[in-house]
């Protein structure tokens, strides 16, 4: 049942959104900013103060909007990051995180000039004033796991626009592998969109756990393609390269966090299930974690193999220094003169060269004399 409290927070948060609608429509133009009035508004509904939904409908207006050129993409924006910078409501801040989130993804297969970018506000530490001081401090806290999640999702897409995919370089395995390490800390970030205090259990905390999870789903199916691409195969080749000792390493270290990871993320879907996310339906009954004993096993494979790669590098190094020796024995055998190349076993007792030839001087790799 609503309290008269409640009933006044919301007819003041409603009251907030006219006043902010009314506002964009009659707001000049600013020179060089990226204002649209009709967008404006749209994104303030969808981002309204209301705490029991969203707006779906505005929300894929906004969507639309974003689609239609890179221009409207960088308006819409720019009025999240208004509406992000100025709000103190964690019910505001949180769907403009979502619609931000949304355009991300949505943005991922488009060109690099037609893609959403890096996220415009900062939300790090962000404090709501909304509501009473204990539930303001849980959803306060919430809204700054989103942001930091979303901030570095958004800065290891641009990083990937920018350095490629790689498949050329000579370290193909340590950066496929620092990427592994990259989507791992990304989930990590995931993780801690939780609630974080009694109460929270609202349609909009919920709905924002939902998004969380289906990209879970992604970044974890990512990891795991990874980790096996890493595993059953090196570069694209028809030989299959060694894998250095730095590699290596970075594998096992990999293969221990996913292990941990694993159990983390089957913790997560038990704490979903128990909220009631919708996503959290299709999960399976039992989530199987990787067992600590098979990544004994891949490590006693990895490493071994680096041992036997060493070995052989070790036992061509000795070989190639054996050669080189016997090849510096044999040249010393070779007696160059000024005009003459003679051979040990061509020389008469006498000192005379049997089988000379009128050659001009011939110069060696072996010690010249005279």
């Amino acid at each position: 049942m609503t309290s008269v409290r409640q009933w006044w927070r919301r007819a003041v948060a409603a009251l907030k959104d006219r006043r902010s609608m009314l506002l964009a429509r009659v707001r000049p133009r600013r020179v060089g900013a990226w204002h649209h009035r009709e967008l404006e508004v749209a994104v303030i509904r969808a981002t309204s103060h209301e705490d029991r939904w969203m707006d779906y409908r505005s929300a894929a207006r906004v969507f639309a909007w974003a689609r239609t050129s890179p221009s409207f993409l960088r308006s819409v924006m720019w009025v999240l990051a208004r509406r992000a910078r100025r709000t103190r409501c964690w019910v505001v801040a949180l769907k403009t995180l979502m619609i931000a989130h949304g355009l991300s993804l949505r943005s991922g297969l488009a060109p690099p000039e037609a893609r959403a970018g890096r996220v415009p506000f900062e939300l790090a530490d962000f404090q709501d004033r909304s509501s009473s001081s204990a539930k303001s401090v849980a959803f306060s806290a919430f809204v700054r796991a989103y942001f930091r999640f979303l901030n570095y999702r958004s800065h290891f897409s641009a990083q990937e626009d920018i350095d490629g995919d790689g498949a050329d370089c000579s370290d193909y395995q340590t950066t496929r592998l620092d990427r592994i390490a990259k989507q791992q800390f990304l989930l990590e970030l995931l993780l801690q969109i939780r609630p974080y205090g009694d109460g929270m259990e609202v349609p909009l905390v919920l709905e924002a756990m939902d998004c969380a999870l289906i990209e879970i789903f992604q970044v974890y199916g990512e990891i795991c393609t990874g980790i096996a691409r890493f595993l059953v195969s090196g570069v694209p080749g028809p030989a299959k390269p060694r894998v250095g000792k730095a590699a290596t390493a970075a594998g096992v270290k990999v293969l221990w966090r996913s292990a941990e990871q694993s159990a983390q993320l089957a913790s997560y879907f038990e704490l979903c299930r128990g909220l009631g996310v919708v996503n959290a339906r299709k999960l399976p009954a039992a989530f199987v974690r990787v067992a600590d004993e098979d990544v004994r096993h891949l490590e006693r494979i990895l490493m071994g193999d680096a041992q036997d790669d060493a070995d052989d590098e070790a036992e061509g190094e000795g070989t190639a220094s054996v050669d080189a020796k016997d090849a510096g024995s044999a040249s010393t055998t070779t007696v160059v003169t000024m005009e003459w190349v003679a051979f040990d076993e061509e020389k008469s007792s006498g000192g005379a060269v049997n089988g000379t030839h009128s050659s001009p001087r011939v110069w060696t790799s072996g010690k010249a004399g005279t």
